[in-house]
């Protein structure tokens, strides 16, 4: 079993994490020193490019990808569950806001949801996804932040979709590790086909 990659991320950033397990691991697997080296090397290179405004993409790059994810799903449609959000306002001060969400499993089995969001985005701040349970809404997990309105993740085996169904899209001050209160937009996942 090779390395966790959210741990090897974490190591290339420079965090002395990980159990004794996962040190020899690394030490001996040829394939995640590999893959560790090279994440280092991104760091790097990210570090030395100092602050750099980047591009929005262009919005056809989002459609290719959601159009690719769909295509993949319906070529395993019998691998996994589909599902589809239709993302409504959460609250006054998004009155504006919506988006739609489509969870797809992939030809890997990987379960894969991408958000589109429909709303004015201040320049400040970032979005967050989450996904919220249907009985206790103190209780959610974090997907992670869009890029500008649109957000692609995969959706861990180990969360219930049963009971985590509600995804929630928030506006957050950079660095909050808690939702901020403030949701921009909410919709039920509703399994399809």
């Amino acid at each position: 079993m090779h390395t966790d990659p959210e741990l090897l991320a974490l190591l290339a950033l420079g965090e002395q994490i990980g159990a004794e397990d996962d040190r020899l691991h690394l030490q001996t697997c040829p394939v995640c020193a590999a893959e560790l080296a090279e994440l280092r090397q991104v760091v790097v290179l990210a570090r030395a490019a100092g602050d750099v405004t980047l591009a929005q993409p262009d919005p056809r790059v989002w459609v290719a990808v959601r159009d690719e994810v769909v295509r993949a799903a319906a070529a395993t449609s019998g691998s996994g569950p589909r599902a589809h959000a239709s993302l409504a306002s959460a609250s006054g001060s998004w009155s504006q806001a919506s988006g739609e969400a489509d969870l797809a499993t992939d030809d890997r089995g990987r379960r894969v949801l991408q958000v589109t969001l429909h709303a004015d985005l201040p320049a400040e701040g970032v979005r967050q996804a989450w996904l919220v349970h249907r009985d206790d809404p103190r209780r959610r997990q974090s997907l992670g932040m869009l890029d500008g309105p649109n957000g692609l993740w995969t959706v861990e085996r180990s969360i219930d979709l049963e009971q985590y169904r509600v995804l929630d899209i928030s506006q957050q001050d950079l660095g909050s590790m808690e939702h901020s209160g403030e949701s921009i937009v909410r919709g039920e996942l509703v399994l399809v086909g």
